[in-house]
């Protein structure tokens, strides 16, 4: 299966940008609103994203054929810049369709109308499209070294050396589970991130696949994550570092 990497301004929600401006890069509208601010809002089962490319997506490195307006069945996988520096994945949509040039809405949300966004590159159901909980978004994607993403925002990561890291973000997405893919030892990862560089240590943690897809179905039914014994709200109470806690 074709997988896609896109680099976005970093945001807690993706739903529109009242209160939650992107931040360390993004593509910018004339109203300084960025445009990936919509790319988890759900169109009447669908989503629709956005990123900032060099020029059209080479649609023929996802398996798409000669004339082709986009490729199908493609796995995007969405990161961006946390505060404590490098990049982490933060969503994904599976079995989307990635169009080689932006594509007009056809139908336009109240969000999108609010942010005045009216274009995409990539769509998919909203059912196979997750947003991973801010304090949950762990997983490094090395930048500015062999195997890892370059300057472009749009990564294929098809390089021999890119093999190891697509299995293992493959593996997560499939099972929720990144570390089990890793060694009983710690493991370090050393990048370089702009001019300063960075080190973090990957570690076996347990598999959290029933814990993440509990959030998830709570998060569609109700809008928010809270205990369900005594209704305690950790964003409410904490803010941003709180989004997904409980």
């Amino acid at each position: 299966m074709a997988i896609l990497f896109c680099n976005v301004g970093w945001m807690d929600n993706y739903n529109g940008a009242k209160g939650d401006i992107p931040k360390r890069g993004g593509a910018f509208n004339d109203h300084s609103i960025g445009h990936e601010v919509c790319n988890f809002t759900n169109v009447d089962g669908k989503v629709f994203g956005y990123v900032r490319s060099s020029g059209k997506i080479d649609i023929k490195k996802l398996g798409a054929g000669k004339g082709d307006e986009f490729a199908d069945g493609v796995t995007v996988v969405w990161t961006a810049g946390p505060d404590s520096g490098g990049t982490v994945v933060v969503g994904w949509y599976k079995n989307a369709k990635v169009y080689k040039e932006p594509r007009k809405l056809l139908k336009i949300s109240d969000i999108h109308e609010k942010n005045k966004l009216d274009f995409y590159f990539i769509e998919a159901n909203f059912v196979d499209a997750y947003l991973i909980p801010v304090n949950e978004r762990t997983i490094l994607i090395p930048r500015a070294v062999k195997g890892g993403i370059g300057q472009s925002n749009v990564w294929y990561a098809q390089a021999p050396e890119a093999r190891n890291l697509v299995s293992r973000v493959q593996e997560y997405i499939e099972s929720n589970n990144f570390f089990d893919s890793l060694p009983d030892v710690e493991e370090e990862i050393i990048g370089l991130e702009g001019n300063p560089r960075f080190k973090t240590h990957l570690i076996r943690e347990r598999n959290r696949k029933i814990v993440t897809e509990k959030k998830q179905i709570v998060f569609a039914q109700t809008g928010k994550i809270e205990c369900e014994v005594c209704s305690f709200n950790f964003k409410n109470t904490y803010g941003a570092i709180g989004d997904g806690f409980c």
